[in-house]
């Protein structure tokens, strides 16, 4: 699953692709409709696209994400600043656990357009 986040001055957006093992892509994109900072976003996205998911009874996941800070305090790399994204982590965590093999890998931006086009364009969506 490769996911994206996006924050702007017209609003927030999140990507999300999953692919099959067989290699079926199942797109999502959500306008988010409150306000986010990009930190938050970059959260969202993460439990949008764990919540897609368990919801489609995934059981093995890869989580492909070219945010650092986010996949370094999901692997407990980073720790977090404040209580917000320390709540935000603990649902990710939470969510994470459910699956029986759920991997977060910190991938170059290049690799991850497809998401990333897709959070931005939602993001600018009035």
């Amino acid at each position: 699953m490769n996911v994206d986040g996006a924050s702007n001055i017209k609003g927030s957006g999140i990507g999300i692709i999953l692919t099959t093992p067989e290699g079926t892509i199942i797109e999502q994109s959500y306008t988010l409709s409150f306000p986010t900072t990009n930190n938050e976003a970059k959260y969202e996205v993460v439990i949008a696209g764990l919540r897609m998911a368990t919801t489609l009874g995934v059981f093995r996941l890869e989580v492909c994400y070219d945010s650092l800070l986010v996949v370094s305090q999901v692997n407990g790399e980073y720790a977090t600043k404040d209580e917000r994204m320390a709540a935000y982590l603990h649902l990710v965590l939470n969510l994470k656990s459910k699956f029986p093999r759920c991997d977060f890998k910190q991938v170059l931006r290049s690799e991850n357009n497809h998401a990333d086009f897709l959070a931005n364009l939602t993001s600018t969506v009035d």
